[in-house]
């Protein structure tokens, strides 16, 4: 089992009436792993393993770790919070620590009387001990999922609170003395859980959601099931002095995490080289949400300056990656919380729901959530759900853009016309920012094409497959073939 930082005192195991004892425990240092060996073969079947052991409240936030702040009347404070993606549940707990490893947690906490305390599900016993001075609070079990969500929090919290359209508990956990800084944070969850509830069509499946602010945070949020720790600037903001690009950034951090409650945590990738699963579709995700509640702000107008170009810097180098990166060692996952599984994972999400279309889209992705809810999949389940839906070759579609780096640029090379009808001589190379000659190179990409001319968008697309392809993207009139060969038509 999974183990790093625990001190370790004994391990026994029971089956019916007969318990065991550990005769050694042993850790491996590099692999983060505890050893528990016992005199005789355990049998197989049901079983009940007790491990008594020590814990660090460390401050390095990461497993159980406490945060300084200073309140509002100047004093110093700590709080102690959980940050378990992706490797560190096991500082907390002895676990099997892989996402395909799911499990019902029950967390039983013992704390000072004074203290708040909160995990992913709401409290079912509270009581005082023997003495006045703590208590005890035992969580109801949780669903089942993936060690990296387990999470809980103890300290001196204010909260605001409000109620979802399905009856889901809603509160913003602030320091004491600031719940007004947490009022838009509230609005923006309990808005976008109901628009979840919808696009998804599998309600919040917990009773709660809390959001809780962490002064001392290395994220800028992390999204445990019913329990979403944030960086306090990304979910506090003063309501008179906030600024439109605050509320904007808190926004769509809120519908982000909130997101990742049914693609992460619902529904889990099998292993951490399909963590774009989790990323790329909360980054698409949080802007589809945020222009349903405030159109005013042009996100997609935006999505594409932000998200694109950090894609395109990144994606342009010899030394990117693909979005599917091949993880041979849990600790190597690191390294792909970049913009590729972020944003241009973000992109290629944006760019099926075009060629599908909305409803297509989104009854594939229906269907996804109702069969995988509370299990793992790989990409190529959710590419089979949408090719269900809409009858297109998704896969085959999606895989150039996932499975290998880079991305192409399309070069129009000559336009002809005949009959009213518009043919492109297109080609395809891979695109170097450091204007490498790739005209050599095998890549391909499937790459959907729409014509746009000054009468509007066509609702045809045309895939272009092979490096030199002839493509007829819409039958067009005659009056707009001029604008076609004076390079007024767009495509994208």
């Amino acid at each position: 089992m999974h183990s790093r930082e625990i001190g370790f005192w004994s391990a026994s195991f029971k089956v019916g009436d007969k318990t065991m004892n550990a005769k050694s425990i042993s850790t491996d240092l590099k692999l983060t792993t505890v050893t528990f060996e016992f005199g005789e073969t355990i049998p197989t079947g049901t079983g009940f393993l007790s491990i008594e052991c020590t814990g660090q409240l460390n401050n390095q936030m990461a497993g159980f770790y406490r945060s300084g702040y200073t309140d509002i009347n100047g004093v110093s404070k700590i709080m102690g919070s959980t940050q378990f993606e992706s490797l560190d549940a096991r500082r907390a707990f002895v676990c099997y620590d892989e996402p395909s490893a799911k499990a019902v947690f029950q967390i039983t906490m013992v704390v000072e009387r004074h203290l708040t305390c909160f995990s992913n599900m709401p409290a079912n016993v509270q009581k005082s001990l023997p003495g006045g001075k703590l208590k005890e609070i035992q969580f109801q079990d949780s669903p089942i999922m993936s060690s990296y969500l387990v999470a809980y929090c103890v300290g001196e919290f204010d909260y605001v609170e409000s109620i979802s359209k399905n009856g889901v508990v809603i509160r913003v956990y602030t320091p004491e003395g600031k719940t007004s800084h947490g009022d838009f944070a509230l609005k923006c969850a309990c808005d976008s859980l109901d628009i979840y509830d919808e696009f998804f069509g599998v309600p919040y499946p917990l009773p709660k959601l809390d959001m809780v602010a962490i002064p001392e945070f290395a994220m800028g949020a992390m999204e445990n099931w019913g329990l979403v720790t944030y960086r306090e600037v990304d979910i506090l903001i003063d309501p008179v002095k906030a600024s439109a690009a605050q509320r904007q950034r808190v926004c769509t951090v809120v519908t982000h995490e909130l997101a990742h409650q049914w693609f992460g945590n619902l529904v889990t990738m099998a292993w951490w080289d399909d963590i774009w699963l989790n990323e790329g579709f909360a980054s698409w995700t949080e802007n589809m949400a945020a222009d349903l509640m405030f159109p005013e702000w042009g996100v997609w107008t935006q999505f594409a300056s932000n998200h694109g170009a950090a894609a395109l810097r990144l994606d342009a180098l010899r030394s990117s990656h693909p979005i599917q990166v091949p993880i041979c060692h849990a600790e190597e996952v690191e390294e792909v919380f970049d913009a590729i599984s972020y944003c241009k994972g973000s992109f290629v999400i944006k760019m099926i729901h075009a060629v599908l279309g909305r409803e297509s889209f989104q009854k594939g992705l229906m269907a996804y959530m109702d069969e995988f809810k509370y299990s793992n999949t790989e990409t190529f389940n959710l590419w089979n759900a949408w090719e269900k839906s809409s009858g297109m070759p998704v896969g085959d579609i999606m895989k150039s853009w996932t499975e290998q780096m880079g991305y192409p640029l399309v070069t129009v090379e000559s336009c002809t016309i005949s009959g009213g009808v518009a043919s492109l001589q297109c080609s395809q190379k891979w695109f170097l920012s450091d204007g490498s000659d790739t005209s050599n190179e095998s890549k391909t990409w499937s790459i959907p094409l729409f014509a746009t001319t000054n009468e509007g968008p066509s609702e045809d697309v045309s895939i272009m497959r092979e490096k030199v392809s002839e493509l007829r993207p819409a039958d067009i009139i005659n009056d707009m073939m001029t604008a076609c060969c004076s390079k007024e038509v767009v495509l994208s």
